[in-house]
């Protein structure tokens, strides 16, 4: 995405936060489209919890992080312990969120000798496609974007989000 902006670090960073391993697989290989975002998460009627960040000082950086409804729960679980409730399940996914976009916008800040604040992440219960719809639709042309795959193990579940990054053109 940028240099200094490695998406593979935020994998010690989740996992001491958490205090499980953490997995990262990066999607194919190939560069995305915007077009192809709307199918990047599974199916686009998936109900999943979404957390999204961006930069207050127009880096252009946007932090979109897609929990299928049952993870997202699974996390909360992990986090506030077994029963947590939807408000408890919505901040543990935000907490990461905000964990994730932290690290990408510290990093970018560190290459580009700027200072970049995230902005509070936010976050909305949803079908994903509708979701990554509305991103896509505020995206100016020429954004770049990556994607993650990203799954936490915590003794017997394994617990999905898919992380999408989209970066377009800074202000000078």
């Amino acid at each position: 995405m940028s240099e200094g902006a490695d998406p593979h670090a935020i994998g010690p960073v989740l996992a001491d936060l958490l205090g499980v391993p953490v997995e990262l697989t990066e999607r194919e290989g190939k560069r995305l489209h915007l077009r192809d975002l709307p199918q990047l998460a599974g199916p686009p009627d998936a109900p999943s919890v979404a957390v999204y960040l961006s930069d207050e000082v127009g880096f252009g950086l946007q932090v979109l992080l897609l929990f299928p409804l049952r993870d997202a729960r699974a996390l909360g679980d992990l986090m506030i312990g077994c029963g947590a409730s939807s408000e408890q399940i919505l901040d543990a996914c935000r907490e990461i969120g905000n964990v994730v976009a932290g690290r990408f916008l510290s990093d970018l800040a560190d290459a580009s000798h700027r200072r970049l604040t995230p902005t509070p992440p936010q976050s909305t219960v949803d079908m994903a496609g509708a979701v990554i719809s509305s991103v896509v639709a505020s995206s100016p042309g020429g954004t770049r974007l990556r994607s993650l795959a990203i799954r936490l193990h915590a003794a017997d579940r394994s617990i999905e989000a898919t992380l999408v990054l989209l970066q377009g053109r800074m202000a000078t």
